[in-house]
């Protein structure tokens, strides 16, 4: 399994997330290359049977597809957690250096530092870390764009963007964090949220990538 296919494996999955149909041209937009290239390499994955293509959602991932995919996110996680915790890393610092690394690492060194890092249960931007040889199953999968009343919130995950991560860091805004939903506006589109910082305007994509808890 070379390291390009797998992350268009990764690609698949997340764009999974939030799109109904993954197409050819959503691939390439999310992974910035070209058209004849997703195509190329969109063969190689359908004759793998690492995916299927259906023709309501487009893309899908096969179990195989999905054990790989969930090792794939242990591995990058984990390494989050030591990247963070032991070396000093900020949590918009740890993503680049844990797409390299997740590559290369074996199962082996992975299982040893899950076990020297007490074993964690989420990365720095909150999202699940699965156990081995088991699927991801996100604990946290309620998206902010999925609600409308105002509330109170506990910001429990965020999606692993650089350009979020920069974002929420500018608005002194981190996991764990308490937010309050003030208000929703249905024409603009826009989240009103009050922090322990300030309040911001928060538009529908980012609260898409927000994952949030409801708390009383």
């Amino acid at each position: 399994m070379t390291p390009n296919k797998e992350d268009y494996l990764k690609c698949v999955y997340e764009l999974g997330l939030s799109d109904a149909k993954i197409s050819n041209k959503r691939i390439a937009e999310s992974m910035q290359v070209s058209a004849p290239a997703v195509t190329e390499m969109m063969k190689k994955l359908l004759a793998d049977e690492l995916v299927i293509k259906d023709k309501a959602k487009g893309y899908l991932l096969t179990e195989t597809g999905q054990y790989l995919v969930a090792s794939l996110y242990r591995k990058h996680r984990l390494i989050e957690v030591f990247l963070v915790n032991h070396l000093g890393y900020n949590v918009e610092q740890v993503h680049a250096e844990a797409e390299i690394l997740e590559h290369t690492v074996s199962t082996l060194f992975i299982d040893r530092l899950e076990k020297t890092l007490g074993f964690p249960k989420t990365c720095p931007h909150g999202g699940t870390i699965p156990a081995p040889g088991e699927l991801l199953i996100e604990e946290h999968q309620q998206t902010l764009d999925q609600l409308t009343q105002p509330g109170q919130l506990y910001l429990a995950r965020v999606q692993d963007d650089y350009q979020l991560l920069e974002y929420l860091e500018q608005h002194q805004l981190k996991v764990g964090d308490h937010l309050e939903l003030i208000s929703y506006d249905s024409y603009a589109r826009t989240y009103t949220l009050k922090t322990k910082h300030n309040t911001l305007q928060v538009t529908e994509p980012i609260a898409r990538k927000l994952y949030v808890e409801e708390t009383h």
